[in-house]
């Protein structure tokens, strides 16, 4: 951040190199178009740079990415809710660059199944639980990153955690939610 903060490319193209992949996985789940998760993964980065300022060091630079970015897909969500959503459900799962063994051993019904479940949450419950779960981010991580408290993340999570494991106790009782790869403890 401090070459970011000087203005020089190393830094920027540093951080976006380490931070682009986790950050258009998250924007693409919970906006649910590629393509517009794309713009909003560049916004992301241009957000850094004109903010860098902003950047105080309390929290790592990942979770104040992810604040930055859990902003721009609430700003996009409230636009796009006037011309109408994708469902969650019909956006591919982002490339991973190194797709992990548990994901390949999924397969595309559990995979299809996850991204049904996911769209069950409210919109705080999913982007809470994408943070933990997808990003491995701490609770104090992801309530800073979202700006609230980390008794809050914990309550989202737990519920979204409920909701999940109802809904696939209801539809595939071989699978539950709590101990699925997709997401660990």
């Amino acid at each position: 951040m401090a070459l970011v903060r000087r203005g020089e490319p190393a830094g920027s193209e540093a951080l976006y190199t380490r931070y682009a992949s986790p950050i258009l996985g998250f924007t693409t789940r919970m906006l649910g178009n590629r393509s517009e998760a794309e713009e909003v993964t560049q916004e992301v980065f241009l957000r850094m740079i004109d903010r860098a300022e902003q950047y105080d060091g309390r929290a790592p630079v990942a979770s104040w990415l992810f604040a930055i970015a859990a902003n721009a897909c609430r700003d996009r969500l409230r636009v796009s809710r006037r011309a109408g959503a994708v469902p969650l459900e019909a956006v591919p799962e982002p490339p991973a660059s190194d797709p992990s063994a548990e994901m390949n051993a999924l397969g595309a019904e559990r995979v299809r199944l996850v991204r049904q479940a996911l769209a069950l949450l409210s919109h705080e419950q999913r982007e809470a639980l994408i943070l933990a779960r997808y990003h491995d981010l701490s609770y104090v991580e992801i309530a800073r990153a979202l700006g609230i408290t980390e008794g809050a993340v914990k309550t989202r999570i737990y519920r979204a955690m409920e909701t999940l494991k109802t809904h696939f106790s209801e539809g595939d009782k071989s699978w539950n939610a709590a101990t699925s790869p997709v997401f660990p403890s």
